[in-house]
């Protein structure tokens, strides 16, 4: 009984990462109808690197604390721990800034998320809304820090492979990837399959 419980559990957790997987293919998807117009050509819509790098931290983070979870009830969770290191084909230390930065972040943005909901709570105000548009910007500062502290952890080909990889796992076929938002050239691409 307690271990089809655990079982449960793990397969409830395994399964909301699969939603979000597909709630972001759902998601890329919709954005591509909506990048078509009306003389029916398509139009690449263009994400922030920033956003990409926001959205690998926190799934690698989201990844961990399955892993863990799995190993606290005595379930080898290193498979998913490691899913994201294994497709980018990177050792233990080329990969240990960029878990170390994901972990951060979602310390920090989970603060931020805690504050914004008691805001909510608290309802609709002038007042309420500049503090949660305080936050957004402070979420951004988060974000955009760690990225920087991230990118100057990382040996420029594991930053390369890195951001190549964001761009096709997050976003395949239909984003335009623009590089200007760290590295400060003014170089675009549109990511193919």
């Amino acid at each position: 009984m307690r271990a089809n419980r655990s079982q449960r559990g793990v397969g409830r957790k395994c399964l909301c990462a699969v939603l979000v997987v597909i709630l972001l293919s759902c998601q890329s998807i919709a954005q591509t109808a909506n990048q078509t117009t009306t003389n029916g050509s398509f139009q690449p819509k263009s994400v922030s690197l920033a956003h990409l790098y926001w959205h690998f931290l926190v799934h690698q983070n989201h990844l961990d604390s399955l892993a863990a979870s799995m190993e606290s009830r005595g379930v080898d969770g290193s498979a998913l721990r490691n899913d994201l290191q294994v497709r980018l084909h990177l050792s233990d230390a080329e990969f240990g800034p960029i878990r170390a930065s994901s972990r951060r972040l979602a310390a920090e943005l989970d603060g931020l998320d805690q504050q914004a909901a008691a805001m909510r709570a608290l309802g609709a105000s002038s007042a309420n809304s500049a503090k949660l548009a305080a936050l957004v910007v402070q979420r951004e500062a988060y974000i955009n820090a760690e990225i920087s502290y991230l990118s100057a952890s990382l040996t420029p080909r594991d930053k390369a492979i890195l951001e190549s990889f964001m761009a096709q796992f997050f976003a395949p076929k239909t984003i335009s990837v623009p590089a200007t938002s760290l590295s400060g050239q003014s170089t675009t691409g549109t990511v193919q399959p």
